[in-house]
């Protein structure tokens, strides 16, 4: 199986979904580096990923020249982070570009444009990064801050304008506690995709999720997948600029997720889609298909993230009023 770190916590009615990622986070933080030693980690790796990863540290011209580039990730993999940010820093060699993050919700875009003005015209000194990302409603709690910093610090520096495109927790929770509450597909969705979609749903829950549950948060994925995509084709048409979207690999699958909704949105465009996968993942026809381009980084050292969540999932009520 494919890690699964697309899918991340969900209050529902009924259970407490926990995604793989938020089991490995909470896991990772209680011996996690400090702050600085994290950041300076990702920093350095990034200026020596060439060196360090051969082929995987290039992308080639079909991906520098897509309007719509997406970059992927397992959340918690500092390899990982630190390769993007050498793919970002080798863009900015060129033609400046639109940062899209999901890590910010699409709900915060006015504060987060006024929190990039105010940094942009602040004293080197008084700028902050951090409210930067609090503006544009960046979880503190759910994402590893040290490593998404440096590459939002990296675009400030660089000017290019930051895009917020995910649905914001609180949307996403109303959507799921209502049992009636349908999201959109896109046209021609198929009954393979249907299915395919909730069996990652299963996989990145590790089969513990009630089949309703399954359902529900499919048509979540549905509902996120196609607010990225709205929010990329917003920001290309009104700025002229290719976007660089940075995801979950879950986000990025062609057959499934932000480029289907994007080739229904923009057919003309150019997508190209890049997975970040751990080598521990390595294997016959691992992310064939799904993606692009393949990069293999090294796997970042975490307990199993299923034991947590079925220790969770124990200790949710079986049914909420």
């Amino acid at each position: 199986m494919i890690l699964n770190t697309r899918f991340r916590p969900v209050l529902t009615g009924a259970v407490c979904c926990l995604s793989l990622f938020w089991a490995q986070g909470r896991t990772l933080a209680q011996n996690a580096p400090d702050l600085s030693t994290l950041q300076t980690s990702v920093r350095m790796a990034s200026a020596t990923a060439p060196a360090s990863l051969g082929r995987e540290g290039l992308l080639p011209n079909v991906a520098l020249q897509a309007d719509y580039l997406l970059l992927g990730e397992v959340h918690d993999n500092a390899d990982g982070h630190a390769l993007r940010l050498h793919w970002l820093q080798r863009l900015g060699e060129g033609s400046a570009r639109v940062l899209a993050m999901e890590q910010l919700d699409a709900d915060h875009q006015s504060a987060l444009d006024q929190a990039v003005s105010a940094w942009q015209s602040a004293a080197e000194q008084e700028r902050s990064v951090r409210a930067v990302a609090e503006a544009g409603g960046f979880d503190f709690k759910g994402w590893k801050w040290a490593l998404y910093e440096p590459v939002l610090r990296w675009a400030l520096e660089h000017q290019w304008p930051i895009a917020a495109t995910n649905v914001s927790r609180k949307s996403l929770g109303a959507m799921l506690q209502n049992p009636q509450a349908e999201s959109p597909e896109p046209l021609h969705w198929s009954q393979l995709q249907r299915q395919n979609l909730m069996q990652e749903v299963r996989d990145g829950h590790c089969n513990l999720l009630p089949e309703e549950e399954v359902t529900r948060m499919a048509a979540a994925q549905r509902m996120r997948d196609a607010t990225m995509a709205r929010a990329l084709v917003h920001w290309h048409q009104a700025s002229g600029l290719p976007v660089v979207m940075l995801a979950g690999n879950g986000h990025l699958r062609n057959d499934l997720a932000v480029p289907v909704w994007l080739r229904q949105l923009d057919p003309q465009a150019g997508v190209y889609t890049v997975a970040v996968l751990e080598r521990s993942q390595e294997g016959p026809g691992a992310g064939k298909g799904f993606y692009d381009q393949v990069a293999w980084v090294t796997a970042q050292p975490r307990t199993d993230p299923c034991v947590a969540l079925r220790q969770r999932l124990r200790g949710s009520p079986p049914h909420a009023p």
